[in-house]
């Protein structure tokens, strides 16, 4: 067999290749696949610790609200929600006399090993309180 037809046969018969980028191609895609379903999981993660949080700023910043108040809502929120949406959940309550925040921090699920996705999320509203306008009453 001459080099002429070593190459007219590299060119027209693709066997050998085949099974190589179809290996190359399938972890390319199942990668991406699962990098999108990290995101999507820190997505509905982060979602779940906004929830929490308002929840637990409705329950500290009302006039009869307290910390232990809102830090047992967003406990009991973060449990309803399930063990996997939120892991590792540290729940922080503040109330002064102007505002409240809430602090929830945790970590998303992860798929992809080493791919870690840290949720912080922080809520600050004015606390309510009563007042007298004009004096009168």
């Amino acid at each position: 067999m001459t080099l002429e037809q070593l190459i007219d046969r590299w060119r027209h018969d693709d066997r050998g290749p085949t099974t190589l980028v179809t290996v190359i191609a399938m972890v390319a895609f199942l990668m991406m696949f699962s990098v999108m379903l990290q995101t999507a999981l820190f997505f509905h993660g982060r979602d779940v610790a906004n929830t929490c949080a308002e929840k637990a700023l409705q329950a500290t910043r009302s006039q009869q609200g307290n910390q232990a108040l809102g830090l047992a809502a967003a406990n009991a929120c973060i449990a309803k929600s399930g063990s996997g949406d939120l892991q590792a959940p540290v729940v922080s309550v503040n109330k002064t006399l102007r505002e409240t925040t809430v602090t929830i921090t945790g970590k998303s699920p992860s798929l992809v090993p080493g791919l870690e996705f840290a949720i912080t999320v922080d809520h600050t509203k004015p606390t309510e309180r009563v007042t007298n306008p004009g004096g009168v009453g």
